[in-house]
């Protein structure tokens, strides 16, 4: 078992989480050695040092410079993800794994792949969705035909596009198996003028989003995210042959009606010992060591980010566009500049 020194950009609750995951491991052992924060004094980054040990820094660079760190997690707003997942490539970084959304822009996100593509890091994003039983079960599932033809993937949640939306996204991309989108319409509304959250306050968000997309397995995704969307993290895999639900509040995590089964709906058991933080930072570690390919590794999840360009330009435009999306910088951000929301 190969060991490992790993370290975060941005400290505060999902660095934590992180941490735990990085603790529990069971593909390699790891050293927390070191962290930093704009605000290293702060109640959120002193419980993380004090939790694991580690050495708190204010300047990321340095960090990276002085504790030669194996694995990095970047836990920074939004903002900061381009230039602080570019930075720990350049400074030696094996593997890095960002958090949501990927950057604010392509043009960000590319920057960050090519970066990492040149030092040899593997980088993925933190949908960790991918890795609940629910969703692994279910895409499954749907591979091996169990309810038909697939027609539509209809995913909903609150917030925005850039906070829950890029979730809701990347899980319908891969509940349908990472098919490639080919078009895109969608709507946004911005009444509230809506200028941070309390996890995303360095960007604006709008109040609801609505969007459609066509892939090129024939299958439509339908995605509503915000104040009048349904405010739990659920999706419907609808198939000519029955139907998957995910993450129903009203019901278990997951089950399926399918005509090829008798009884009506079949739940099955699910395995839920290890949290989904701690499975994409055990896949991080064997894409470092060569044996699997991370099933949010960055180009697979840029899409999402595309995807939510598309909704965005498409607003903008009123029309559908179709992929690729050539739309380099903050959609959303330009049409509020432009007063168009």
């Amino acid at each position: 078992m190969n060991k490992y020194r790993a370290g975060f950009i941005g400290c505060g609750g999902i660095a934590t989480a992180h941490a735990d995951g990085y603790r529990h491991l069971n593909n390699a052992e790891i050293e927390l050695v070191a962290g930093s924060d704009i605000n290293p004094a702060g109640e959120k980054a002193q419980f993380l040092a004090s939790e694991h040990g580690i050495r708190l820094y204010e300047d990321h660079l340095e960090m990276l410079e002085r504790e030669e760190l194996d694995l990095v997690s970047v836990c920074t707003w939004p903002r900061g993800h381009c230039e602080a997942t570019i930075a720990a490539a350049e400074n030696g970084a094996k593997g890095i794994l960002c958090e949501k959304p990927m950057a604010v822009s392509l043009d960000e996100a590319d920057r960050m792949i090519e970066a990492c593509e040149k030092a040899g890091a593997a980088l993925a994003i933190g949908h960790a969705h991918r890795f609940s039983p629910q969703a692994v079960q279910a895409r499954e599932w749907v591979r091996a035909g169990e309810i038909g033809e697939i027609a539509m993937v209809w995913g909903h949640c609150t917030l925005d596009l850039m906070n829950n939306g890029t979730h809701v996204i990347d899980l319908i991309n891969y509940l349908n198996g990472d098919s490639p989108p080919i078009w895109v319409m969608g709507q946004i509304d911005r009444h509230g003028k809506i200028e941070g959250r309390r996890n995303h306050p360095d960007m604006p968000a709008e109040d609801m989003a609505i969007g459609r997309v066509g892939y090129s397995n024939g299958v439509v995704g339908f995605i509503e995210l915000g104040e009048r969307a349904s405010q739990s993290f659920t999706f419907r895999i609808i198939g000519s042959d029955g139907v998957i639900e995910v993450n129903n509040p009203d019901g278990p995590p997951l089950k399926m009606l399918s005509s090829y089964r008798s009884n009506g709906w079949h739940v099955p058991e699910l395995n839920e010992v290890y949290s989904n933080v701690c499975r994409e930072l055990e896949e991080l570690v064997s894409t470092v060591e060569g044996r699997a390919v991370h099933r949010s590794e960055a180009k697979i999840a840029r899409v999402a980010l595309e995807t939510i360009m598309g909704i965005f330009e498409s607003s903008a435009r009123r029309c559908l566009l179709e992929f690729p999306i050539d739309v380099g910088d903050f959609a959303l951000e330009r049409m509020i500049e432009e007063g168009m929301v």
